[in-house]
């Protein structure tokens, strides 16, 4: 089954949560994990992993906490993704560091590749600024919509 891991799923939602945080203040890892419904000890793996990578960075002491060390403009989810699951490589056949013994007459080569192709470029074009202004507006329709009065029959 092609599907996105959990790992993957959190960390945008990570990247998201810190993006939006207005003069990227740090986030508390207590406070994310709570308000993201993520297992504290999944998030700070992680937060490690991201951290490893320059996206985020951490700061010590108690207003610390995570926060975005590249504006969200300049963070594509493919690098995101990169950070967290390593290169996309749909196959063996498509030079993933693995062989292929039907690399040379593989009818189905040239569709993975395509296919790949196509995620990587689409990830590509999707930053993390994109993401968060998104959010932001679906969160502020919901509270727009609850605050709407009731009208009678």
């Amino acid at each position: 089954m092609f599907r996105i891991s959990r790992r993957l799923d959190y960390g945008i939602q990570l990247m998201v949560a810190l993006a939006k945080e207005e003069n990227s203040r740090p986030i508390p890892t207590a406070q994310l994990a709570e308000n993201l419904n993520i297992p504290l000890p999944f998030l700070h793996q992680i937060g490690h992993t991201l951290m490893q990578t320059g996206l985020i960075k951490a700061s010590p002491g108690p207003r610390g906490g995570l926060r975005l060390n590249i504006p969200p403009e300049d963070i594509s989810v493919l690098k995101i993704a990169e950070s967290l699951e390593g290169p996309i490589c749909l196959n063996s056949c498509l030079d993933c560091g693995e062989e292929c013994e039907r690399k040379e007459d593989c009818a189905a080569q040239e569709m993975w590749f395509n296919m790949q192709n196509t995620i990587v470029s689409y990830l590509g074009g999707v930053y993390l600024l994109d993401l968060a202004k998104k959010e932001i507006e679906t969160q502020l329709k919901i509270n727009n919509s609850e605050l709407l009065p009731l009208v009678a029959d």
